[in-house]
């Protein structure tokens, strides 16, 4: 008996949307690795080159701070809408100085995590535990059950991290370690990777806004977080590298780790 005939295979869409996916990664690679050295360590643009003008009523603005900043200032489109991987790099590279491994391990893995791969929007970026996650230190949780998180900062949570700054000046690496400690008691337990995010966000926040002593004006600190624009004067004079924020992140992690721990030793 002749074999029966059979159609064409049909490849799931999600192997065909990752396949291109990983070949776009690699082609972003390869450009960068053909960039001139000029180019590579070329300055960042100042932010008076950049005029802050605030969202209008169908611009899309995200939970994060960063990048609502970003398209702010003009760096990223200012309705936030199709942002394609390397549009958020280049903004990245050029807003905050990040380098071009760690602009693009956030751009990319943001990508992953929405499941999204040609563009996305900021408005995207509320879908709930994608990229966004509880317990922030800006905005308040996700509803229960809804699919979307707020996206404004609360002027409360800023008033809670100047309670926990130190000096009553600057934010040091213990003092976010106190605010992410008592911002996860609020909400409940975090998965571990939304936990990872978490401090990986507010470590790049201690490098960008606080340099190498990891120490962040409350002044800057307030004007970015709550009107989310840059602070006036300021510049990002110095590159922020995958390492340096993975060192960072490494380092509030511990710092949390001790304050549970005697916060533990208190109760007991």
């Amino acid at each position: 008996m002749p074999p029966r005939p059979r159609g064409p295979v049909s490849v799931p869409a999600i192997i065909v949307n990752s396949f291109a996916f990983l070949v776009r990664i690699c082609m972003a690679h390869l450009q960068y690795w053909l960039m001139s050295r000029e180019s590579m360590t070329s300055a960042p643009s100042l932010p008076e080159d950049h005029p802050y003008i605030p969202p209008g009523p169908n611009d899309y603005r995200s939970p994060c701070p960063a990048l609502n900043t970003l398209a702010n200032h003009g760096y990223l489109p200012r309705d936030g809408r199709n942002l394609r991987a390397r549009v958020l790099i280049k903004a990245l590279q050029e807003g905050y100085n990040l380098t071009y491994p760690l602009a693009a391990f956030l751009t990319y893995g943001g990508f992953i995590l929405l499941g999204q791969f040609a563009h996305v929007s900021l408005l995207d970026l509320c879908r709930h535990n994608a990229v966004e996650h509880n317990a922030s230190l800006a905005h308040a949780d996700a509803a229960s059950g809804s699919e979307y998180a707020p996206n404004v900062s609360q002027p409360g949570y800023m008033q809670a991290l100047e309670t926990d700054s130190s000096d009553g000046a600057h934010l040091t690496n213990f003092d976010v370690a106190k605010a992410r400690v008592r911002r996860e008691e609020q909400s409940g337990d975090m998965d571990g990777v939304h936990a990872e995010i978490a401090r990986g966000e507010m470590a790049l926040v201690l490098r960008i806004f606080g340099g190498p002593e990891e120490k962040i004006p409350l002044e800057d600190l307030r004007c970015w977080l709550m009107e989310e624009r840059f602070p006036a004067g300021w510049k990002a004079d110095h590159r922020q590298t995958l390492l340096q924020t993975v060192r960072t992140s490494g380092k509030l992690r511990a710092n949390m780790s001790r304050i549970k721990a005697a916060k533990t030793k208190i109760v007991a």
